[in-house]
């Protein structure tokens, strides 16, 4: 499964997200002779470094040499890569499992898969705290809370009822590497407080308020968030480090209405659900 963002780690190593229905999908293919291992994402290969890091943390883990093996991992993904919706984080769940399949083994702990992520993601350099809380969602679904410094799933809650989600992808990519690591960290205090708003069971009230943070802090414009609420969402606000805007809805807003305007700017705008399904092997 995909993610979008609660409460961003960035600024204070504490995250939160919450699972929805956009797929991603891996196969890894072994041969048992040293070699190198091609990657391809979405049909087109790639030097993912990422995942031939998962590849490798995952064989250890089993007792396995991965220098004494080479092969190939296939990823597809439903969702738009680099724009904040946890590609990483899925793609890194879903081929550490495609992984242990490869070996006949279909069962495990998702402390584990959780871990061989995680360590991934920090050895690639592609998440700055390991993105505990993007891994936990698109594993386990629901909400998840995570102390990512620590390496500790706080909660992991259900949502119930799928409902709506409205994502907007623009034009352009992530601001991230435009503002320093210590920049963002000058924000703790309020992502912190942020975040315990969310545990507590505001979940799309953190949505918001993170949202209109990194907002500021990235220097994105804080409008489509502004129509989400305006439009009825529960909660909205900036994926990740953006520059994908996600906006929930109950029964009372209006959908419609908010992709209506959304699409107006020239954004793609991608309609899904929140889900409680974690991740399967593929039959």
């Amino acid at each position: 499964m995909g993610a979008v963002s609660v409460v961003n780690a960035i600024a204070s190593g504490r995250g939160a997200t919450v699972a929805v229905r956009l797929r991603t999908r891996a196969r890894v293919e072994v041969e048992q002779s040293p070699g190198e291992w091609d990657v391809a994402l979405n049909g087109r290969f790639v030097g993912s470094t990422l995942a031939q890091e998962t590849v490798a943390k995952t064989m250890l883990a089993i007792g396995l040499d991965p220098s004494r093996h080479s092969g190939s991992v296939e990823t597809t993904t439903e969702a738009p890569v680099g724009v904040g919706l946890k590609t990483s984080s899925s793609s890194s769940v879903a081929i550490s499992m495609a992984t242990l399949a490869a070996f006949g083994r279909q069962r495990y702990a998702p402390h584990d898969i959780l871990g061989y992520s995680v360590s991934a993601s920090l050895a690639s350099g592609v998440s700055a705290t390991g993105a505990l809380d993007d891994a936990a969602s698109c594993l386990m679904g629901g909400a998840n809370f995570t102390d990512n410094l620590s390496r500790k799933v706080l909660s992991s809650q259900r949502l119930g009822k799928p409902l709506t989600v409205l994502i907007r992808v623009p034009q352009g990519r992530s601001r991230r590497k435009k503002v320093s690591l210590r920049s963002v960290r000058t924000f703790s205090k309020e992502a912190d407080e942020i975040f315990r708003l969310g545990k507590r069971g505001k979940v799309w009230n953190a949505m918001t308020l993170n949202g209109f943070l990194y907002c500021s802090i990235y220097g994105y414009d804080p409008l489509p968030a502004t129509q989400a609420l305006e439009a009825g969402a529960l909660g909205a606000g900036l994926s990740g480090t953006g520059p994908a805007v996600a906006a929930v809805f109950g029964e009372q807003g209006e959908p419609d209405r908010l992709e209506e305007a959304w699409s107006d700017g020239g954004a793609n705008v991608i309609v899904t659900q929140t889900t409680d399904e974690g991740a399967t092997f593929e039959r």
